[in-house]
């Protein structure tokens, strides 16, 4: 399972290597792969048939977060751009951006737990945020270590 993690992340942190002008279309490549791989990993993760509702409902909440994280993925290439010359108004206003990203993918989460609920069991529906979170914290946390922080060069 962590070595699909990593292949995912790998694909996710592409988009922060392109130019500005080709992002959009490298996002929606890299979103397309990743959605495949991931896709795998919860269909083997959580054991469901493909006729359970709750792999349209999946895929009501993939089409949302795909969204996030190319909004996150904006975030990450303007912080990248804007590095070496990084102003305390630069850095306030990317901050800003990361948080509401955040509160945004929770709340996307949340959304989305009592919508399967009602499809699936309640412990079938932890299950699916149990090994989302996982993909995500992974990749985040890759992400993370491979961005340069404040005040390095």
């Amino acid at each position: 399972m962590k070595t699909k993690v990593l292949i995912l992340f790998l694909f996710m942190s592409m988009p922060v290597l392109v130019n500005a002008q080709a992002i959009d279309d490298e996002i929606k490549l890299i979103q397309t792969a990743f959605g495949m791989e991931k896709r795998a990993m919860i269909e083997e993760y959580m054991g469901l048939p493909s006729t359970s509702p709750f792999w349209p409902a999946y895929e009501n909440y993939e089409k949302e977060r795909r969204a996030l994280m190319k909004e996150r993925i904006m975030i990450i290439n303007e912080y990248l751009e804007k590095f070496d010359g990084l102003t305390d108004a630069d850095a306030d206003a990317i901050a800003l951006k990361a948080i509401k990203n955040n509160t945004s993918l929770n709340a996307l989460q949340s959304k989305h737990y009592k919508n399967m609920k009602k499809v699936i069991s309640a412990t079938e529906a932890a299950k699916f945020l149990q090994i989302e979170n996982y993909i995500q914290s992974t990749i985040l946390l890759a992400i993370s270590e491979s961005l340069p922080f404040l005040g390095e060069k």
